[in-house]
């Protein structure tokens, strides 16, 4: 069934456009009569208000572009929960677009927000993101951007990021205290910054000890972290554990089951979400790093600068 516009309802009850406009409104200069014959009408034939029509004459439109690297079930869940709790509050919309660990689909969700006039873009960057330049057309058409979570050094816009270097010195303390001797660290793509200091500052404070022996393997995935350790742990054997995101977890976790090591003998320090370790081993030591509250935070810095440019 086609949906009902504003000027179906006009031309069904022989009146102006402007006149069901106002009566929907309560404007005072329309009669009681017409307001309850106009509503009427409205609820019999499921007349849905145009959101954007409305918005796109106050030169507004009231919706975010959320861009992703990729759908997954690690993260990024908790993430677009933490934005919708901010944005459905204040009255926006969002949809989400992923750019599949591409650059090229990246560039073409830029475009993407730019036609669907969008207010504001949240976006995390893809691995092979190496500067931001396809950006610069959204700051030269005024649309506000925050970055979050997966990001590149830059100058250009606000960002919402973790404490990478408090967690990752927290975990590999959390290792030294538990008197592991060999340890392997497992992080994520070698490509991203968030891997790269994580990894510096989980180093420094493990080369403190130099009687400890470090390991450290570069993961894409999950998957990626089974294959890996399905060989290594053939050969070698550690008694301490640091994976470096949910991700990097699940794979370690699935590893040690698989070759019947026991998780009483041995440390699992990880940083994660905080969800997925309920469903793990009660043991692994998790510093959480909380993806709802960085959708929130996100999403409050880029409604601050949209208020304020306007």
């Amino acid at each position: 069934m086609k949906r009902v516009t504003i000027k179906d309802l006009a031309e069904m009850l022989n009146i102006s456009v402007s006149t069901v406009s106002r009566a929907l409104k309560d404007h005072p200069d329309i009669s009681a009569a017409v307001k309850l014959k106009v509503k009427e009408a409205a609820e019999t034939f499921n007349y849905i208000p145009n959101d954007f029509a409305i918005n796109f004459r106050k030169k507004s439109s009231r919706v975010i572009g959320l861009i992703i690297p990729e759908m997954s079930m690690f993260f990024i869940p908790s993430i677009i929960k933490g934005i919708s709790s901010v944005l459905h509050r204040d009255g926006y919309h969002f949809f989400v677009l992923s750019s599949e660990e591409s650059l090229s689909m990246e560039e073409e969700n830029i475009t993407t927000c730019i036609n669907s006039r969008v207010d504001g873009v949240l976006i995390s960057l893809t691995r092979h993101t190496k500067d931001i330049s396809h950006l610069e057309k959204l700051k030269d058409i005024e649309v506000p951007v925050v970055i979050f979570d997966k990001t590149i050094p830059q100058n250009l816009f606000d960002e919402i990021i973790f404490d990478n270097k408090l967690y990752a010195e927290t975990a590999a303390e959390k290792l030294i205290e538990s008197k592991s001797k060999k340890i392997l660290a497992i992080f994520g793509d070698e490509n991203l910054e968030i891997t790269q200091t994580r990894k510096d500052y989980f180093l420094w404070k493990i080369k403190e000890h130099p009687e400890i022996e470090i390991k450290i393997i570069y993961c894409e995935s999950a998957d990626n972290v089974k294959e890996k350790l399905n060989i290594m742990l053939d050969y070698e054997n550690f008694d301490g554990y640091f994976a470096m995101s949910d991700e990097t977890l699940a794979g370690l976790h699935s590893s040690l089951i698989k070759k019947k090591i026991q998780t009483s003998e041995i440390k699992v320090v990880a940083i994660t979400e905080g969800i997925l370790p309920k469903y793990l081993d009660e043991s692994y030591e998790c510093i959480i790093n909380d993806g709802f509250n960085m959708g929130t935070m996100a999403a409050l810095k880029l409604l601050d600068i949209i208020k304020a440019n306007q």
